[in-house]
């Protein structure tokens, strides 16, 4: 009976290595992932260009996300940006199902502008001055592709600092920081460092870092937030 028993263990061990674990099956690759048509400006739609996946999902799903976290902003196959999103990123995720085996894909940051204002009219000068209303150009807006991440203990008392400011292209000339205690802005934390008081006992506290670029708009991203301070 022994030897039995011997010969079916060796036997379900060899037939084990064959298949591989249970629903081990490669889900299909991504050749191109999910990306967004259109220039997101606030009252201005844009849309969804979904992945190129090696075999088509049987299901798809979207989330618009602002700077790639937080509340889902809608899983439409467009999306609206709103005064809310001004001086943000939006990234969209896309969701897919191969039966039961599920993968997903996120898009590149891009950058929501503010709306365009139509500039009033301006009276021509004289043909003997120079034009006095010419602007230079503007750069491309600034996109945040990772974002800030700090560095501490969150316990009263100690003190939080930038990790990293993030990674940003094109690459901004300044930074602005802001700590934030639950979402909120803290009086006078402006700095790369905050010293954790007895007001943020019981809460979290993440950091906004504002990138600033001569001839673009300003563009903020936050970090993730810390563990509840105790």
């Amino acid at each position: 009976m022994k030897k039995l028993v011997g010969a079916l263990g060796a036997l379900f061990v060899a037939l084990a290595l064959l298949v591989g674990p249970a629903g081990a099956a490669d889900v299909p690759s991504a050749s191109s992932r999910v990306s967004v048509s259109g220039t997101p400006a606030i009252g201005s739609a844009v849309t969804v260009v979904p992945g190129t996946w090696a075999s088509t999902p049987d299901t798809r799903a979207y989330e618009w996300l602002r700077d790639g976290e937080g509340d889902v902003l809608s899983r439409d196959m467009t999306y609206t940006p709103s005064d809310a999103d001004a001086g943000h990123t939006l990234v969209v995720v896309e969701r897919v199902w191969f039966g039961s085996r599920q993968d997903e894909t996120s898009s590149a940051p891009v950058a929501t502008l503010g709306t365009p204002v139509a500039a009033p009219p301006v009276a021509a000068p004289p043909v003997a001055a120079p034009p006095a209303t010419v602007a230079p150009d503007a750069g491309p807006p600034t996109v945040n592709t990772r974002k800030p991440t700090v560095k501490g203990a969150a316990k009263v008392g100690k003190t939080l600092k930038v990790r990293s400011k993030g990674t940003w292209t094109p690459k901004p000339s300044a930074y602005t920081y802001q700590w934030l205690r639950n979402g909120k802005a803290i009086k006078k934390a402006t700095s790369s460092s905050y010293k954790l008081t007895t007001k943020d006992r019981k809460k979290k506290i993440t950091l906004r870092v504002t990138a600033q670029r001569p001839g673009s708009a300003d563009v903020a991203a936050t970090s993730s937030k810390t563990k509840t301070v105790r």
